[in-house]
C-alpha cells in the first residue's frame, strides 16, 4: 500500500504447512486394521486345518512381504484421510483473503484454495512415505539382524517418532505460555535455546 512516497506493509510471510500432518495418526490406525485379518485368518485356521485358509493367514503376518505392502497401502490412505480431514484449504483461502494476504500469482478465493489442496497432497505424498519407513523398520530389524520382534518394536520409529513429537509439542507449550506471562528474561532473543535448531 503507498502512501505519498511511502510503501507501508508488503513483507513477505511464510505459509506454515506440515509435512507430516497427521503425526502418528496414521500408522496407529493402519496398524489396528491390520491385526484384524491375521486373527480372523488364525482363528478360523485353528478351526478348518485348510490349506489355502494357512496359507493366508501366513500371508497376514507381520515378516510376510503381502502384510508388509498392505501396511504401506493403509498407511498411505490414512495419510492422506486425516489431512483431508484436519487441513481444509478453502477455510485457509479465505482467511488469507480476509486478511489481506495472498500467495503470489494467484488470485484469492477459490484459486488459493486449490493451488493449497495440490501442494498439501504433495507433501502429503512424502510425508506417507517417511511414516512407511519408520513403520517398516522393526520388521526390516527383525528379518534381517535378526533382533527378536519385541525389542525391534520396543526400539521402533514410531515410539521414537511419538516421543519426539511429544517432545516438542511440550517445548512448544512452555514457550507459548512463557510468551503469555512475559517471562521474557528466561528466554534468550524471545525463543527457547535450543528448540529451533
Amino acid at each position: 500500500m503507498m502512501r505519498g512516497r511511502r510503501v507501508y506493509g508488503g513483507q513477505r510471510q511464510y505459509l506454515p504447512l506440515r509435512v507430516n500432518h497427521g503425526g502418528v495418526m496414521p500408522i496407529i490406525f493402519a496398524s489396528t486394521i491390520m491385526l484384524f485379518p491375521a486373527l480372523v485368518f488364525g482363528q478360523l485356521f485353528s478351526f478348518t486345518q485348510s490349506r489355502v485358509v494357512a496359507e493366508i493367514n501366513d500371508a497376514f503376518q507381520y515378516e510376510s512381504f503381502i502384510y508388509n505392502l498392505l501396511y504401506i497401502a493403509m498407511i498411505y490412505f490414512f495419510a492422506y484421510f486425516w489431512t483431508t480431514v484436519q487441513f481444509q484449504p478453502k477455510e485457509m483461502a479465505n482467511n488469507l483473503r480476509d486478511y489481506g494476504s495472498f500467495i503470489p500469482g494467484l488470485r484469492p478465493g477459490r484459486r488459493t484454495a486449490e493451488y493449497l489442496e495440490r501442494v498439501m497432497a504433495r507433501i502429503t505424498y512424502v510425508g506417507a512415505g517417511f511414516l512407511s519407513i519408520i513403520a517398516v523398520v522393526p520388521t526390516v530389524v527383525f528379518l534381517w539382524l535378526q533382533v527378536p520382534w519385541t525389542v525391534s518394536t520396543f526400539l521402533g520409529g514410531t515410539g521414537l517418532l511419538i516421543v519426539v513429537s511429544v517432545s516438542l509439542d511440550l517445548v512448544q507449550r512452555i514457550e507459548t505460555n512463557l510468551i503469555m506471562r512475559n517471562y521474557a528474561g528466561f528466554m534468550e532473543g524471545g525463543r527457547i535455546k535450543g528448540a529451533y535448531a
